[in-house]
């Protein structure tokens, strides 16, 4: 992963990945499903994920930890202070700038003027998950307009195909557009704003809701039927090696 960047900075130096108790994990596939940055594998003679791509894990996201219905995943520092210190280190605001330039250049209905700016329903590839209405589910990103400064890092830390914000160039904010374009689960914006003005519903719910998904049986069937159609992401772990 060397070269790789996150905002300018060289995603390999830094350590920031999930790492899956394995006492806990009861392996209902929740964290393969989803994450959305290729992580996981699948141990077909275990029965349980496996983390096969730490370096693909975005830089303080916690998703897969935070729809865990087992608490079975942990991360090695709490993702707020991780990313804040990130940032500071590697003096990304110039960069942001730049990206955020390059965002409204390239999706022009992403400028908007705060006041008028129109609060837009899901995409269609976003207006289900994992078989659920997105509208039912309450998960999405709210701006305390007093708190915001207008750095444009919740614009460019979402990714391009969900674009859940807006920005009004004329008033320096920030704006929700989108909301239930927003990956049930992640809060990357909010974890990467320095002033605090980015909040989220309670995720108390989303552990509800992962639960049902498991329990239905529903994170099973997609599970298989995952890696029916993409087999590259079964792994097959060597044996242990007996204690000496």
């Amino acid at each position: 992963m060397a070269g790789k960047a996150w905002h300018g900075a060289d995603r390999s130096k830094y350590v920031w990945f999930p790492t899956i108790d394995y006492d806990k994990c009861t392996g209902c596939g929740l964290c393969l499903l989803t994450c959305g940055s290729d992580v996981f594998r699948w141990d077909p003679e275990g029965g349980l994920p496996v983390v096969a791509n730490p370096g693909n894990c975005v830089l303080g996201c916690t998703t897969c930890a935070r729809l865990c219905p087992e608490d079975a995943i942990t991360f090695p520092d709490d993702p707020k202070r991780f990313i804040r210190s990130v940032i500071i280190k590697e003096k990304a605001f110039p960069t942001v700038r730049e990206e955020l330039k390059e965002r409204l250049s390239k999706y022009p209905d992403r400028r908007v003027s705060a006041e008028k700016a129109v609060t837009l329903g899901p995409s269609p590839e976003f207006s289900k998950w994992h078989g659920i209405d997105r509208r039912a589910i309450n998960w999405g990103p709210v701006i305390d307009e007093d708190k915001c400064v207008g750095c444009g890092m919740c614009v460019v830390q979402c990714s391009e195909r969900r674009n859940v914000f807006g920005f009004d160039e004329k008033g320096r904010k920030a704006v929700v557009l989108a909301p239930q374009n927003c990956m049930v689960g992640c809060n990357n914006c909010q974890i990467a704003c320095l002033w605090d003005a980015i909040k989220f519903p309670d995720p108390s719910e989303l552990k509800e809701l992962a639960r049902k998904l498991v329990d239905s049986g529903r994170a099973r069937e997609e599970l298989e039927a995952r890696l029916k159609q993409n087999p590259n992401l079964l792994i097959r772990l060597p044996p242990a090696r007996p204690m000496s």
